[in-house]
């Protein structure tokens, strides 16, 4: 039996290094993608979005180094971006009312079959949007 895949986008990962609200949640999903139970699907663009974030909560330039670093050691599968891609984005965006990148994280869920988790209140607009806490 295949394993069930899940878009998770940039909030969720940044509970994997900022103590906050819904973090045992976020670290419960990557404990499952590591075990093996589940696959864990991003855009490449995430990892821009992870240290962003993290920079704009506080993070030192050590912290976002190790970030880093560690985002590329969890081996999420990860899809690069497309015109295809980009124009189901473009469409979620404009249905949905949600920004490209948000919409970026809708159309992957999409291409793949399966749910978006997040922690954003706007992506979860779209019905194939999972609560993470």
């Amino acid at each position: 039996m295949a394993r069930q895949k899940k878009v998770i986008d940039a909030s969720v990962i940044v509970k994997w290094f900022n103590d906050e609200p819904g973090s045992e949640e976020a670290l419960a999903l990557e404990k499952k993608h590591a075990a093996g139970e589940i696959i864990l699907v991003i855009p490449e663009l995430a990892f821009a979005e992870i240290l962003n974030a993290l920079k704009w909560s506080g993070a030192s330039v050590d912290d976002l180094e190790k970030a880093n670093r560690l985002l590329w050691k969890h081996q999420l599968h990860i899809e690069s971006l497309s015109e295809f891609l980009l124009a189901k984005a473009a469409q979620l965006s404009v249905e949905y009312n949600l920004t490209i990148y948000d919409a970026i994280y809708c159309a992957l869920a999409v291409c793949n079959g399966c749910s978006v988790v997040t922690a954003d209140k706007k992506i979860l607009k779209v019905p194939w949007a999972e609560k993470l806490y």
